[in-house]
């Protein structure tokens, strides 16, 4: 095993859920299984899209956002978004 950089790999949308229960800053939640050109697969919400436009198949990439504020302190991870 070695270090492989995702941050700037284009990736395609394998499978989605959108959560209008679940609690977000910009509800509603959209969960995306990517999968990653080269290889690679991975889970994780998506953010500045239309959830009635996503679709299995989209190319996303990623961008670094917050995710929640606890006691005051930002926590950020890797979200995806529809390609530019």
């Amino acid at each position: 095993m070695g270090p492989y950089q995702f941050a700037d790999r284009t990736a395609k949308i394998a499978t989605y859920a959108i959560d209008r229960l679940a609690y977000s800053l910009n509800p509603p939640t959209v969960n995306v299984v990517l999968d990653f050109d080269g290889g690679g697969r991975f889970l994780c919400e998506m953010t500045d899209c239309a959830p009635d436009k996503v679709a299995i198949g989209d190319e996303v990439e990623m961008t670094f956002r917050r995710l929640f504020t606890a006691d005051g302190v930002n926590n950020y991870f890797w979200k995806a978004r529809p390609r530019r």
